[in-house]
Parts: structure tokens; C-alpha cells; sequence
């Protein structure tokens, strides 16, 4: 599985430390996920995110083969 928050970010011109001040998730939970280096995501957290960013799931995550 593979995050694609990077890319919406970098997309939308909004910065990882905007998206965290407006939504209230903290930065390294930002990062983590940015970097993929995480091994789950909260429903919350997920919700969130697509909320602020207009988006579904589906553009956030990905399935690599």
C-alpha cells in the first residue's frame, strides 16, 4: 500500500504544516505518512484528510502490485 498524500498536497499548493494546523493532526503522524513510513492509518485521521482536501480514499491510498 502506498500514500499519496505528497502528490495531492504538492497538487492543491498546501503544505504539510498548513494541513496539520487546520485539521489538528500533528505533524509527525504528517510526515510519517508523507514518507510512507507508517503501517496504519486511523479511520479519524483518514476522514480528516479527505475532508480538508476534498478527495476520497481512493486518491490518498494506493495498492502498488
Amino acid at each position: 500500500m502506498k500514500i499519496m498524500l505528497n502528490q495531492i498536497l504538492e497538487k492543491k499548493g498546501i503544505s504539510q504544516n498548513q494541513l496539520g494546523k487546520d485539521t489538528g493532526i500533528s505533524t509527525a503522524t504528517l510526515r510519517n505518512l508523507n514518507h510512507n513510513r507508517t503501517t496504519r492509518i486511523s479511520f479519524d485521521v483518514l476522514e480528516k484528510i479527505c475532508n480538508y482536501l476534498d478527495c476520497g480514499v481512493e486518491d490518498i491510498l494506493c495498492v502498488e502490485k
